[in-house]
C-alpha cells in the first residue's frame, strides 16, 4: 500500500489506532517521561506500524513520548504536529488555538528525533479598581486598586502581550512546538497569538516559530495545547512526500476558474471559508472566519460577504490573526431582523468558493444600567429594561470566569417573572465573572444584549460564630428530635437557589457537618454525621445558603443530643473555699451526732 500525505482532513489519527501500553524496542527508543517501565519492553510485530504521542492518551501505543530513536526496518513517519495556544486578551477578545501541520517524511534506522513542546502563552490580567466599604453591607470587601498586566509569552518563542488600561491588555503568544534531527530543527509549528483588545494596535503577543516543511497540510486549530502524534510505518509502505506546494485538482468555476497546472488542469489553490459563527449586533452582524486552505502562492487579500444568495457581494473590514482566523462585523443593517450571510475570500489570483450560509438575526438596543454584586457563593444581578420594550417576553442573564474562551464553568439565571428585572445565580468562590443581560423574544430567542459588566471575586461562605436567626425550620429524618452523638441524620431544606451550595453547621459551638448542592427546585437533602464527642443535651442543626434572589436563607431545627460527652450539672450557687467548706460540714456533721445522741437519752 502507498502511504500519501493527502488525506482529506489533516486533524489526529488516534481514532481507529490499536491502544496498547507504553512501549520501547529492541532497536528503537521511545523517551517517555513519568513511566516507570523499561524502553524494552515492547517490540511490534514485524512489519507492522507502532504509533506515539507525547499525551497521555490511551489509543497510542506509546505515551508520554520526549524522543524517539528510529528502528530497524522502518523508513516513514506520520507526523500530527500541535503548537501551543495564545493566551486571552484582558476583556472578551478570543486567544487564538495553536495551529497545526500534518504530514509525512522518509526517516532512517538509528536517527533520533527530539520533541519540544511549546508552552501556551499567560492570559492577560484585567486591572481593578479601589472597592471602598460600604457601611451596613458586608458582601463589600475592601481591597486596594490591581494595575492590569499583558500575558506573558510561552516558551518556546511566544512574545509577551501589551497594552494599556484604555486599550485593554493582550494576551501572551503561545511558544513554537518542534522536532530536532541533530540539534537542528526539522519540524515546526508556530504558536497561537495571544488574543487581543479592540486597540488601534494588536496587543496580543505573537506566536514563537514558524511552520515547516512546505510539503506539510495545516491544519484546524486545536484546543488542548501542544503535542506530537506520529506513526512509524515499515519499509515494505512506500512514503510518498506531495509537492511543495499542495494542490487540489478542481474543474473550476465561473466565478473561481483557478489557474491552469502544466498538465491542463485547473486548481482551486485557496479553499472556500470556515464560517465558524455569525452573531447578531445592534444593526450588524459580528463573524468568524478560518481559512480550510491557502497556497502561499495565492494569499487571501480580502473578505466578501453576501445576503442574497451570491447574487451580489460586499467587501467587509476584517482583522486577520496569522493568515487563519478573520474576525469582522458587517454594519448597517436593519435592528430586530434575520438575515441569512455567507462569505468569501477575496485572493491574489481571485475569489474562492463561497462558505456554508448562516442564519442570525441582528439584535435591538438591549438592556440598561446593569448591575451586579458578588456575595457568598452566588451574584446577584439587576438591570433596567430597554428603551423600546417592543416584542420583550424575558430576560436571561448570560456570564462566565472572566477571559474564558469557552463554555466551561458558564452560569446564567432568569428572573421569576417573565419581566422581572432582577435575579440571582450560584458561582463559584474566588471568581471574577463577565455577565451581560440579553432581551428575549416569546421564543426564547435573543433580542438584545446589554453592555458586559465585571464582578468578583466571588466572596466564600464562612460559619457565623453564633447560632443565627432562623427563617425556617430545618427537617430530620429524626422526627422527635432525639439523636445520638456519632451518628448520621439526614436533614433536608427548601427554597434555597437552585445550584447553589448550602453549608451543613451544628451549633451551640459550631462544627461544619458538610456541604449540599441545591436541586432544581430548590430542594437538598443530606446525610450528616454528628461530631462523636458532641455534648449531651439540646443543640441546633442549621443550612445556611442564600434563596432564589441572593439573599441569605437560614433554616434551623433543635436536637437533643444522647450518648455524647456529659456535663456536670450547675446547682445555682458558689462553692465556698475549701477550709470554709470544710469546717461547714464538720459543724452540721457535729450536729447530727448531737441529735443523735439526744434521742438515744430519751
Amino acid at each position: 500500500m502507498e502511504f500519501d500525505v493527502r488525506f482529506s482532513s489533516p486533524t489526529r489519527r488516534a481514532a481507529g489506532l490499536l491502544a496498547v501500553t507504553t512501549i520501547g524496542l529492541s532497536t528503537a527508543v521511545l523517551s517517555v517521561t513519568g513511566v516507570a517501565s523499561a524502553a524494552t519492553d515492547f517490540v511490534p510485530p514485524a512489519g507492522e506500524s507502532f504509533t506515539f504521542t507525547t499525551s497521555d492518551s490511551d489509543s497510542y501505543d506509546v505515551v508520554n513520548a520526549t524522543s524517539l530513536i528510529v528502528p530497524a526496518g522502518y523508513c516513514g513517519i506520520e507526523w500530527d504536529v500541535n503548537a501551543a495556544m495564545g493566551g486571552a486578551a484582558s476583556g472578551p477578545a478570543a486567544n487564538t488555538e495553536g495551529r497545526s501541520l500534518s504530514g509525512k517524511t522518509v526517516v532512517e534506522a538509528g536517527q533520533e528525533y527530539v520533541f519540544t513542546l511549546g508552552e501556551a502563552g499567560g492570559d492577560a490580567k484585567r486591572g481593578t479598581p479601589a472597592v471602598e466599604a460600604v457601611a451596613g453591607d458586608p458582601t463589600v470587601v475592601p481591597a486596594d486598586a490591581v494595575p492590569g498586566a499583558g500575558g506573558l509569552g510561552g516558551a518556546v518563542g511566544g512574545k509577551d502581550g501589551v497594552g494599556d488600561e484604555v486599550n485593554g491588555w493582550g494576551g501572551g503568544g503561545g511558544g513554537a512546538t518542534t522536532i530536532s534531527l541533530d540539534d537542528e530543527v526539522v519540524i515546526s509549528v508556530k504558536g497561537g497569538a495571544g488574543g487581543s483588545d479592540d486597540a488601534a494596535h494588536p496587543t496580543g503577543g505573537a506566536g514563537g516559530g514558524a511552520d515547516l516543511p512546505a510539503t506539510f497540510v495545516v491544519g484546524g486549530r486545536i484546543a488542548d495545547g501542544a503535542r506530537i502524534d506520529g506513526e512509524v510505518f515499515p519499509c515494505e509502505v512506500p512514503v510518498v512526500i506531495t509537492p511543495e506546494t499542495p494542490v487540489v485538482p478542481d474543474p473550476g468555476t465561473p466565478s473561481n476558474p483557478g489557474t491552469e497546472n502544466p498538465d491542463g488542469e485547473y486548481e482551486q489553490v485557496t479553499g472556500a471559508p470556515n464560517a465558524n459563527w455569525v452573531l447578531g449586533v445592534e444593526g450588524g452582524l459580528e463573524f468568524q472566519l478560518w481559512i480550510s486552505s491557502l497556497d502561499s502562492e495565492d494569499p487571501v487579500t480580502g473578505v466578501e460577504y453576501t445576503l442574497d444568495a451570491g447574487k451580489t457581494w460586499k467587501g467587509v473590514a476584517t482583522e486577520n490573526l496569522d493568515d487563519f482566523q478573520y474576525s469582522g462585523t458587517i454594519t448597517g443593517l436593519e435592528s430586530g431582523a434575520t438575515y441569512s450571510v455567507s462569505f468569501r475570500f477575496t485572493t491574489k489570483n481571485g475569489v474562492t468558493e463561497a462558505s456554508e450560509t448562516l442564519t442570525a438575526r441582528t439584535a435591538v438596543p438591549g438592556p440598561l444600567d446593569v448591575k451586579a454584586v458578588a456575595g457568598p457563593g452566588a451574584i446577584k444581578v439587576s438591570w433596567a429594561p430597554p428603551a423600546n420594550l417592543e416584542g420583550v417576553a424575558g430576560y436571561l442573564v448570560v456570564g462566565g470566569p472572566e477571559g474564558s474562551q469557552s463554555s466551561e464553568g458558564s452560569i446564567e439565571c432568569q428572573p421569576t417573572a417573565d419581566l422581572g428585572t432582577s435575579c440571582a445565580m450560584p458561582a463559584v468562590p474566588g471568581t471574577t465573572y463577565s455577565l451581560s443581560v440579553h432581551s428575549l423574544d416569546a421564543e426564547g430567542e435573543t433580542l438584545g444584549r446589554s453592555e458586559w459588566v465585571t464582578v468578583g471575586p466571588v466572596l466564600a461562605s464562612s460559619v457565623a460564630s453564633s447560632l443565627p436567626k432562623a427563617d425556617g425550620t430545618l427537617t430530620s429524618n429524626d422526627a422527635d428530635g432525639k439523636v445520638v452523638a456519632g451518628e448520621q441524620i439526614t436533614i433536608s431544606g427548601t427554597d434555597f437557589l437552585p445550584g447553589s451550595t448550602v453549608d451543613l453547621v451544628v451549633y451551640s459551638t459550631p462544627v461544619k457537618l458538610g456541604t449540599a448542592t441545591v436541586l432544581a427546585d430548590g430542594t437538598f437533602s443530606a446525610t450528616v454525621t454528628l461530631p462523636k464527642d458532641l455534648t449531651n443535651g439540646v443543640h441546633h442543626l442549621v443550612a445556611s445558603g442564600v434563596d432564589v434572589n441572593g439573599n441569605p436563607r437560614v433554616l434551623v431545627v433543635e436536637v437533643t443530643v444522647s450518648g455524647g460527652t456529659a456535663v456536670l450539672a450547675m446547682t445555682g450557687f458558689s462553692a465556698l473555699p475549701v477550709a470554709g467548706a470544710g469546717a461547714l460540714a464538720l459543724i452540721a456533721g457535729g450536729g447530727l451526732l448531737v441529735v443523735s445522741r439526744r434521742r438515744q437519752a430519751a
